[in-house]
């Protein structure tokens, strides 16, 4: 049975079945639904890794940058990409 908001009706007198039906389906809704460490494993799941450990580069670039300017940024850049995955 699914939850019905109208039952009981305003001054009608309570029927035990009735009233049975409404929790019993009320606490199935409750029990299907997803708890807070689903929500919590789902969250983590699908959202990046933390990346408070890679640091902030310190490239000084030239104009125009070198070969090994341009290799440190890809370098550091990769670092960020492999932190942000969740293993």
């Amino acid at each position: 049975m699914i939850f019905d908001p109208t039952l009981p009706a305003d001054h009608s007198p309570i029927v035990a079945v009735e009233l049975r039906n409404q929790l019993n389906s009320l606490n199935d809704a409750i029990v299907s639904s997803p708890g807070f460490g689903d929500v919590d494993n789902a969250i983590t799941a699908q959202t990046p890794n933390k990346v408070n450990a890679v640091g902030v580069s310190g490239i000084t670039f030239s104009d125009p940058p070198t070969a090994a300017q341009l290799n440190a940024l890809q370098d550091k850049l990769s670092e960020l990409i492999v932190a942000l995955h969740r293993t």
